[in-house]
């Protein structure tokens, strides 16, 4: 799956885990009119999640994308981006 493909604008952020040892990161979603879904990023390098919220505090997703091989952007409605580097990623619905 292209990981702009999956239409994430407007879906709440509700929790985002990150486990040392097995170098994944799992963002827990609810995308408007699907179910809650689960975003697991594998082989995670580099994890930033600024928590500024320039465009005051909001919960939900802007947009995301792929800016280059292995680097994942989300960006927040609170104008914040949340960068990861990892060597792939899965979705897996709730």
């Amino acid at each position: 799956m292209n990981f702009e493909n999956y239409d994430l604008h407007d879906a709440t952020l509700k929790s985002i885990t990150f486990d040392w040892a097995a170098a994944t990161c799992n963002f827990l979603i609810h995308p408007v009119g699907r179910n809650p879904a689960e975003l697991i990023f594998e082989g995670v390098s580099k994890l930033n999640i600024p928590h500024v919220q320039p465009w005051g505090p909001s919960r939900s997703i802007n947009s995301a994308n792929q800016s280059e091989p292995g680097k994942y952007e989300i960006e927040m409605q609170s104008g914040d981006t949340i960068t990861i580097s990892a060597k792939g990623f899965g979705l897996s619905e709730l």
